[in-house]
């Protein structure tokens, strides 16, 4: 009867000392979560996906505040019209614009220098010589046209190399004819051509003066240029 009564205390102290250890280790163990308290990794994962216009919304203000500013200048410069750039009129009454003249014409510059060529009749020849103070004949020749902006060579020979070739029948004011006086058509001799049959030159017999082409000079005639 004692052995009994003795392991029924000690059962009884057991099964007090096992429940003791459960209630210890109920206290200790953290709270179960309950639906109505759920955790932050909960809330991370059941928390729904924000709209675009959401995101938009709560952004910060100086987020909002710099793309409506962005927005109010594209409006700005989309609204604004460039101005179209003047265009420069030239209003031209007729008959008030003249051209340019090109200078004067072939026939203007050979009166011109025939002009010229006369203002030295009397002017004595010197034989070499290329100035008012004496000429012979192609240093005349070549004085009166260097007066009008034309550079001829200085022997009537290389005069006879510028310009165009024309023959007696179709001289013109202004041209340049030859001679040769030694009869061996050498050119010796040089004169400007004055029209109507006439001719000036430094003659070593006369000085500067005016000839007609007769036929003692037709005789001697080696041709002509045209310089004009």
């Amino acid at each position: 009867m004692n052995i009994f009564v003795n392991k029924r205390i000690n059962f009884t102290i057991a099964s007090l000392l096992s429940m003791g250890l459960f209630v210890s280790a109920l206290t200790a163990a953290p709270n179960p979560i309950s639906p109505d308290q759920p955790n932050e990794k909960m809330v991370a994962q059941l928390e729904p996906l924000k709209t675009p216009e959401e995101t938009t919304a709560t952004e910060s203000p100086t987020q909002v505040s710099d793309a409506s500013s962005n927005a109010s200048q594209s409006i700005s410069s989309s609204s604004v019209t460039p101005r179209p750039r003047a265009q420069s009129q030239v209003s031209v009454s007729r008959g008030t614009v003249s051209e340019k003249s090109s200078g004067p014409s072939s026939s203007q510059k050979a009166t011109a220098i025939i002009a010229t060529a006369k203002k030295y009749i009397g002017i004595k020849y010197v034989w070499g010589g290329t100035t008012p103070s004496g000429f012979d004949c192609s240093g005349f020749t070549q004085y009166v046209f260097a007066q009008h902006g034309i550079t001829l060579p200085r022997v009537s020979r290389d005069q006879y190399n510028t310009g165009r070739g024309v023959s007696l029948n179709s001289l013109q004011p202004g041209d340049l004819i030859f001679f040769s006086l030694d009869e061996d058509k050498v050119i010796d001799h040089v004169g400007i051509y004055t029209g109507n049959g006439q001719f000036i030159n430094a003659s070593s017999s006369k000085g500067v003066t005016i000839y007609s082409l007769g036929s003692y000079w037709n005789s001697h005639f080696i041709g002509a240029t045209r310089v004009l």
